[in-house]
């Protein structure tokens, strides 16, 4: 029994000095293995701070380059790159602007380039120089030629003068002629006047013809002076609105019409005093111009035209031929239209007045003296201009009558061009700027208020003319 114990014993103590053995045995491969790779690390270390020293050393010699080169060190590789292609381009390109080969450049071969270039200039400007040389000889010879010209000038001047007293002797000669044929138009100076007694008994049988015609003309004159009594304003015309605010001083005013009445931007209006309420024998103290529309009974318009003394204010009448309060009128233009007495036609200009305000011009006479369109009883006026002659239009008289006998029948009332212009308050082609199919409202408007130098436009108060 106790060698049995002992074997067990013998055999625990063999697998014990086994382990330890194995045990020893592992930590030793262990320990190697650990001091390799301390060993392998160190000199991976070594090796890591050696290439970061070259890297240190490579980035300060790129810096020092960039410096030498003209940039600074932190300018990066492409913007140096860039800066070197158009220092190229710049200094190496040649004079028909061909570019370099960027690839075979370095900053080394750029002085050579320009050293070449610069020898290249010598030589042109050696050349310009033979040039300069030539032309200066030339310069030279023309002004010795030119000196030449004028030594011949003054010989013929010479000449001239001797021509000219040849001449002046020549004159005298025929000075005495000439009076030698004076008097002997002095001597048939008698005969001709009897010639004149004949002409003055023929003037006489034709001032006779003359008082004839002239009694013809004063008859006509009668007949003319009651054809302008029938033009004067009806007392059926009376005032399309009135002033509801008055600024003299800014010439803005406001009317009591708007978008309702069919009342449109740049249409004109006269000024009436208050209380005008026939516009018979009267005249207009003021002309006025629609700019804007504000509401529907309400617009603002600016004097075109007034008098200092007589100021356009609140509850003054306005009055225009060409428009009525919601309605389009129609109109009638025959003979000559001289708006402005320059002895042109304005017929174009009448036209864009009226449609300009919404009216309508529906009969005429074109350049041929042919009517064109029909008068109707709808047309409120036959809008008269110059009566034509034969001499200046027979087709123009034959059609200046025919459309004021139909303008009777009808029962429209006929009246002079330049009443109708003032009644329509028009001041003068300047004055106006005509709307179009392009033409922008507001930006009209803001021309305007820039004219008018800083006048902060307000809406009327009550009826204060200030």
């Amino acid at each position: 029994m106790a060698s049995r114990d002992n074997q067990g014993l013998h055999i625990s103590l063999i697998l014990l000095v086994m382990m330890v053995l194995g045990l020893g045995i592992v930590a030793g491969v262990f320990y190697n293995a650990n001091a390799k790779a301390q060993a392998d690390a160190k000199q991976a270390n070594n090796a890591a701070q050696t290439a970061q020293s070259s890297q240190r050393e490579a980035m300060t010699n790129l810096n020092r380059l960039k410096v030498m080169i003209g940039h600074t060190e932190e300018t990066s590789m492409e913007e140096v790159e860039t800066q070197f292609a158009n220092d190229v381009a710049s200094f190496v390109a040649d004079e028909n602007g061909t570019p370099a080969d960027i690839q075979a450049m370095s900053y080394r071969k750029i002085p050579v380039e320009l050293r070449n270039k610069y020898a290249t200039l010598e030589q042109q400007l050696a050349s310009a120089r033979e040039q300069v040389n030539t032309i200066t000889a030339e310069r030279d010879a023309a002004r010795a030629e030119k000196a030449s010209s004028v030594a011949q000038a003054i010989s013929a001047k010479d000449d001239a003068e001797a021509k000219l007293r040849k001449l002046t002797a020549d004159a005298q000669t025929e000075r005495t002629s000439l009076q030698n044929q004076q008097k002997e138009v002095l001597a048939a100076k008698a005969g001709i006047e009897g010639k004149v007694a004949q002409v003055q008994a023929t003037a006489a049988s034709e001032q006779a013809a003359l008082n004839k015609t002239i009694n013809e003309q004063q008859q006509r004159i009668v007949g003319l002076l009651k054809i302008t009594e029938d033009l004067k304003p009806k007392t059926g015309d009376r005032p399309d609105g009135k002033i509801v605010w008055s600024n003299p001083r800014n010439k803005t005013v406001w009317v009591n019409l708007g978008s309702s009445d069919m009342l449109r931007p740049q249409m004109t209006f006269s000024v009436y005093p208050f209380g005008q309420e026939s516009l018979v024998d009267s005249k207009p103290k003021a002309m006025i111009e629609i700019t804007r529309i504000h509401s529907g009974n309400q617009a603002e318009a600016r004097i075109t035209q007034s008098d200092v003394g007589d100021p356009v204010m609140p509850g003054d009448a306005i009055f225009t031929p060409i428009w009525t309060p919601g309605r389009s009128e129609k109109f009638a233009i025959v003979g000559l239209i001289d708006i402005d007495r320059d002895g042109k036609d304005d017929s174009e200009t009448l036209r864009d007045i009226i449609e300009t305000a919404g009216g309508q011009v529906v009969a005429y006479v074109d350049g041929k003296g042919d009517i064109k369109g029909n008068l109707t009883p709808e047309v409120r006026y036959l809008i008269l201009g110059d009566r034509p002659t034969d001499r200046t239009s027979e087709g123009g008289l034959k059609a200046y009558t025919e459309m004021s006998e139909t303008a009777r029948n009808n029962g429209i009332e006929a009246i002079r061009v330049d009443q109708f212009i003032q009644w329509a308050g028009y001041v003068g082609a300047e004055e106006l700027v005509r709307l179009n199919s392009g033409s922008r409202l507001e930006e009209i408007e803001a021309a305007k208020e820039k004219e008018q130098a800083g006048f902060q436009k307000r809406r009327p108060t009550g009826n204060s003319a200030f």
